[in-house]
């Protein structure tokens, strides 16, 4: 078995990840922001407070805990690569970066998308530093100072964390919205592709690619085995809370031009123009007793469980999306082809 340190976490998906890895025998440690959610995790896994921008910090980790192993789940800049890299050096038998699909580019060169297929030029400032980040460690890999394996997961949701066409921070919005019957946009026509996943599984596969000797050198994608429409995406969380949901369609090219003004900090631009569907089977062929034990259905019923339970689903109250509504069925009715 071996010694693992995580740098950030436990997350999303690295929770999952690291509770799989402990099952087996692994021996986990990780490196955290001090005010960081433990999960549970306190008495099973070795903490070390500190923050992963400051490389010395982390050296204290590595010399302390001596990993055969380390993953880096927090790393979003080049600066934050080049630090962690300054310390890893000659230190460990494998790094697993946790990259992301975005890097792929969009639109995708191909439905469903494999590691091999040619990248776009990502469209998000987010993506574009995730891609100098993997540049950077591949150089190391190829250096042989640092021997590299990178995974790109796919959406992942879980109880912290569900997206709505609009927003990052849309879940609990999305749920108050069908449950109370109201309206809920789609863009387009419902039928553009979109691949979430539970990370409950995703952080289990992170956990295959970690532990197995045959990663070294190879990028994987992670993500559930089936992709969906937006508007099946939608009825999963209704499905989930027993009801319909009102879906509206409204065109990409009428919700683009309100993007930033009326929606701070959306994912419109990636989630109306694109089909976002992946190719999983690079994963399968190295790991094909695998199983996603967490279908998508239980995933968005514990989503709402788990926040019925906190009581944190606000009331639904008239918004942005109302709005959005009205104006758009009035434009319609003076529309006369």
């Amino acid at each position: 078995m071996s010694k693992i340190l995580f740098i950030g976490g436990p997350g999303n998906i690295s929770t999952s990840a690291v509770e799989e890895l402990l099952e087996r025998g692994h021996e986990v440690g990780i490196f955290t922001l001090p005010d960081s959610p433990k999960h549970g995790l306190e008495k099973k896994a070795r903490y070390y407070p500190g923050n992963r921008d400051n490389p010395e910090e982390v050296l204290k980790a590595l010399a302390d805990f001596r990993p055969e192993l380390s993953a880096d789940v927090c790393c979003f800049t080049p600066k934050q690569a080049q630090g962690l890299i300054s310390v890893l050096r000659g230190r460990i038998a494998k790094h697993l970066f946790v990259s992301t699909v975005d890097v792929y580019g969009y639109p995708l060169t191909r439905i469903p998308f494999g590691e091999n297929d040619a990248f776009n030029k990502p469209v998000s400032q987010y993506a574009a530093d995730k891609l100098a980040c993997e540049k950077l460690f591949w150089a190391e890999h190829y250096k042989g100072s640092i021997p590299l394996a990178v995974v790109r997961p796919s959406y992942s949701f879980g109880p912290p964390f569900v997206l709505s066409f609009f927003s990052r921070r849309g879940g609990l919005e999305l749920i108050a919205r069908l449950r109370a019957g109201k309206p809920v946009v789609v863009p387009g026509d419902g039928q553009t592709l979109i691949h979430p996943g539970s990370g409950y599984n995703t952080g289990r596969m992170l956990a295959e690619i970690l532990a197995s000797p045959a990663t070294v050198g190879q990028d994987f994608t992670c993500a559930h085995p089936s992709f969906m429409t937006g508007d099946d995406y939608y009825r999963l969380f209704a499905a989930a809370l027993g009801v319909e949901a009102n879906i509206v369609h409204i065109a990409p090219e009428w919700l683009l031009p309100l993007e930033m003004g009326v929606i701070p900090d959306n994912l419109l631009s990636e989630l109306t123009r694109f089909h976002i569907a992946f190719s999983v089977e690079k994963f399968q062929r190295y790991f094909p007793e695998f199983c996603w034990r967490k279908s998508l259905e239980q995933a968005a019923r514990e989503y709402v469980e788990y926040h019925d339970r906190a009581g944190d689903i606000p009331e639904a109250a008239e918004g942005y999306e109302d709005r959005l509504v009205q104006a758009w069925a009035e434009a319609r009715s003076h529309f006369n082809p």
